[in-house]
């Protein structure tokens, strides 16, 4: 059994260690580490997907991943995938995905926690019960996944959506500014940006630190700067802004790469 994760502030992560206190057999591999092979083979009879919901969809380093991943027609893949308040049409593109390699997503599992968007962050009067809620949650589909159980896919699998969520996306990066990353006076220069990120999108210089064009949009690099010295176009991390798992460091995001 392998599964394949995803995580840019820690809420997979912490998934993922749920998970493997009843997934004995499994081997649970960073997606990130896959980024520079050009096609990954798995002749698994069980294949999982843990990752977050974008713009109400599949982040585009999981898109990525899962176009180059080759897999048993007949195996049992399933997905878990997290989210702040819907997961959009994220099951429905991910078993597009599949369907073009001849394979289905059997089952999908959706669990609700803390959106790590800067512009529209949960709440944190909200965030101590979802935390508290996912243990019990990952518990159960572990079960599931070990009786191969047929589960039906959360959310929906309207083009619409797919529509709104490239116009979120457009939103962020053109009127929020996400395109336009820099950092404040306030940087230290410590790396600690240029080593979470999942892409290698992020160069630190001894009096300068470059952002290339392929970010994932995953704002690991905002959200664990020890400074939050690192603003998107208007966007910025402030305490009621900030979010990481706090099951999860900084050390955690690095070792997917």
């Amino acid at each position: 059994m392998n599964l394949y994760y995803f995580s840019g502030t820690g809420n997979s992560i912490a998934i993922i260690r749920e998970l493997q206190k009843y997934l004995k057999d499994a081997e649970f591999k960073p997606i990130a580490k896959h980024l520079d092979d050009a096609d990954v083979n798995d002749d698994s009879e069980v294949i999982g997907f843990i990752f977050p919901t974008y713009y109400m969809d599949v982040p585009d380093i999981v898109r990525d991943f899962t176009r180059k991943l080759s897999i048993k027609k007949d195996a049992f893949v399933f997905a878990v995938i997290h989210y702040g308040i819907t997961p959009g049409r994220a099951f429905h593109s991910l078993n597009e995905l599949l369907s073009e390699k001849g394979a289905k997503l059997s089952a999908g599992f959706g669990i609700v926690l803390p959106d790590n968007s800067i512009a529209l962050k949960t709440p944190l009067r909200k965030q101590p019960e979802m935390h508290a809620l996912m243990p019990l949650t990952v518990k159960n589909i572990s079960s599931m996944v070990l009786e191969k159980r047929s589960v039906t896919l959360p959310g929906s699998d309207s083009s619409l959506l797919g529509v709104k969520g490239k116009v979120g996306s457009f939103v962020l990066r053109k009127i929020f500014g996400t395109e336009r990353k820099r950092v404040t006076s306030d940087c230290t220069h410590c790396g600690i940006c240029e080593r979470v990120c999942p892409v290698n999108n992020i160069t630190v210089y001894d009096d300068n630190v470059s952002f290339g064009d392929k970010c994932a949009d995953c704002f690991a690099c905002i959200h664990w700067c020890p400074e939050k010295a690192i603003r998107y176009g208007i966007l910025k991390v402030n305490s009621k802004s900030h979010y990481t798992n706090p099951e999860v460091c900084a050390a955690d995001i690095m070792a997917q790469k």
